[in-house]
């Protein structure tokens, strides 16, 4: 039996062809970005279905994820001038708090305040560094987590960013 190689070679490729084709739409993880913080290296946790992890730092049209509001403001203050804006998930999925840095002013919703463990350890700083629209809220995250964040303490805004900058 004699195999013609050339037709044998272009319906190898064109399955090959055919399979990187079809294989992104066949796996839904493989949209999924597992990436590092451009601060601390660590992978950036993503968001679950009951919770936001995910930080943004919009500057221009430019958007940067970290992993934690600690990264972000710490990144700001040293990388980038001007005006910008920090999404920081809060306890509320799909509802983030926004800190915006206008003309050198740092600013977010009344009320908002953040959980921070410091010095934090990036390992797990979206657990020691989070933002949540209420004192009494951060203060349910602090009693649900006293075992493995001793040392937190709810913050005010001018606060982190000043542990953040420094």
């Amino acid at each position: 039996m004699k195999f013609n190689t050339t037709a044998v070679t272009r319906r190898v490729f064109a399955g090959l062809f055919a399979t990187a084709l079809v294989a992104p739409f066949a796996t839904p993880s493989a949209f999924a970005h597992i990436a590092p913080c451009p601060y601390c290296a660590m992978t950036i946790t993503q968001d679950t279905p009951t919770q936001d992890n995910e930080v943004a730092l919009r500057i221009g049209r430019k958007r940067i994820e970290y992993k934690c509001v600690y990264c972000a403001l710490a990144e700001a203050q040293t990388e980038y001038q001007g005006d910008l804006t920090v999404i920081a998930p809060s306890e509320k999925k799909g509802e983030p708090i926004l800190i915006s840095r206008k003309n050198g002013q740092w600013s977010a919703p009344d009320g908002a305040c953040y959980v921070l463990n410091a010095p934090v350890k990036h390992k797990v700083c979206q657990e020691q560094a989070r933002a949540f629209t209420s004192k009494e809220v951060a203060q349910k995250y602090l009693n649900a987590n006293k075992d493995t964040l001793p040392g937190a303490k709810i913050v005010t805004l001018p606060e982190l960013v000043k542990v953040s900058g420094a």
